[in-house]
Parts: structure tokens; C-alpha cells; sequence
């Protein structure tokens, strides 16, 4: 078995604590001198295990000395899955899978949590983008660069930074799926009727149907991505 050592156990046990909320954004963590007394460890083990932690993003060292607990930052969090995304590492099905849960249970908190201003102005949005469709040409890239701006909007709602870093990764690396959506003549109509659905279904509070409307809004996503990469395969 691989010895665990100590910097690597102080680290466990301080991104813990933050992932807790026992440290929120903004705080200073305990200087090196009293973590180094309270758990009688060398100053070499407290700097790893904060050196560690900066790595990974959750804290930054400022002027004048400390440790601070960063905010989440959306961007760096999304680089992994934009990376995969972009080099092919995980394929469109993979994707459409994964969405289908997580824009589920986004669908449902927003829900839950919305204000009506906020309900509002998803219903702004969604006019606007069924206007851009009712008077552009078929194929155009607006509709769905708008479409998936809602979803990002919706996310928001939610107030879980984690559901708004993946809609928005997932809106900059549309282009792997774009032109597909464009060939379907059909996908604008059925979008702008879910989000009719959702809309009317926010409106009036019904949390289970607005998910199964967005879990339905997923599927049919993937279905379409999954019948296009059939025909490319076929060629």
C-alpha cells in the first residue's frame, strides 16, 4: 500500500474543510505558525499542502502573506471538459448522455427557485430567439447560439455555479454540434415548443413537469446526434 505523507494528509484535511464551507471565499486560512501547532507538523508540510491546494485552484496567496479561499471560477473549471471536448476525447453521445441528467435536475432547481422577474426574462429571451427563427433563413446559427444561452440563464437560477460552468463550456464548444442541428429542418420548431412548455410550466410552479420536459428536450438532442453520427459512419 502507498504511504500517504503528511503534506498530502494536511491537504486532504484542509480542501475538506473548505469543500465543507468551514472556509468560505474570501477567508484566510491559519497561518503556517499555528497550523504547524496545532498539529505538529514541520513548516515543509504546511507549505506543500497549501502549495497543493493552489494548484488546484481553491486558494491564492496575496500581498502582505496568507492563504486565502479563492471564489469558483468558472472558466478555469470548465477548461477540462472544454479540453475533451475539443480533442475528441469524450464523443457527442457521451455528452448528450450527461447533459440529460445534468440539465434535468437544473431544470427542476431553477424551478423550484425562480423569482417571477427571472421567469420573465427567460420568456424575453425566448420570444427573441422565436423571432430570429420566424424571420431568418433555415440554418441560422443565431437560433441556437440563443437557445443555448437560455439554458445557460436557466442554469444561473439555480444559483450552483457547477450547472452554469458546464452550460456555458458546453455553449463555447457548440460548433462540434452546430452544423448537425442545422440540418435538421425540424429542430427549431421543437425547441421553441419546449421551452414554450417549460416556460408555462415555470410559470404555474409545476417542478416535475418542467424537468420531464427539459429530460424530454435532452433526449430528443440526442436522438438527433446520434442518428447524425449513423449517416456520417455510413459514408
Amino acid at each position: 500500500m502507498e504511504k500517504v505523507s503528511a503534506a498530502e494528509k494536511l491537504h486532504k484535511k484542509l480542501k475538506e474543510e473548505i469543500l465543507n464551507r468551514k472556509y468560505l471565499p474570501g477567508d484566510r486560512l491559519p497561518s503556517e505558525r499555528d497550523v504547524m501547532k496545532l498539529l505538529a507538523v514541520g513548516r515543509g508540510t504546511v507549505r506543500e499542502a497549501y502549495c497543493l491546494l493552489q494548484q488546484e485552484g481553491m486558494v491564492e496567496t496575496r500581498r502582505g502573506g496568507g492563504a486565502y479561499v479563492t471564489e469558483l471560477d468558472s472558466a478555469k473549471a470548465g477548461e477540462t471538459l472544454a479540453t475533451l471536448i475539443r480533442h475528441g476525447r469524450v464523443s457527442l453521445n457521451h455528452i448528450s448522455e450527461f447533459r440529460e441528467i445534468i440539465e434535468t435536475q437544473c431544470a427542476a432547481l431553477a424551478a423550484e427557485r425562480a423569482t417571477p422577474d427571472q421567469i420573465k426574462h427567460l420568456r424575453q429571451m425566448k420570444d427573441e430567439m422565436e423571432e430570429v427563427y420566424r424571420i431568418s433563413t433555415i440554418g441560422n446559427l443565431q437560433f441556437y447560439e440563443m437557445e443555448l444561452e437560455l439554458h445557460v440563464q436557466l442554469a444561473k437560477i439555480t444559483g450552483n455555479p457547477i450547472f452554469e460552468w458546464f452550460n456555458i463550456t458546453f455553449k463555447q464548444n457548440a460548433t462540434r454540434f452546430t452544423d448537425i442541428l442545422i440540418s435538421v429542418p425540424e429542430e427549431p420548431e421543437a425547441a421553441i415548443r419546449d421551452w414554450n412548455e417549460l416556460l408555462h410550466a415555470m410559470e404555474n410552479n409545476e417542478v416535475n413537469r418542467v424537468a420531464t420536459i427539459m429530460r424530454l428536450h435532452c433526449y430528443y438532442f440526442q436522438r438527433v446526434m446520434q442518428e447524425m453520427d449513423k449517416k456520417r459512419n455510413r459514408r
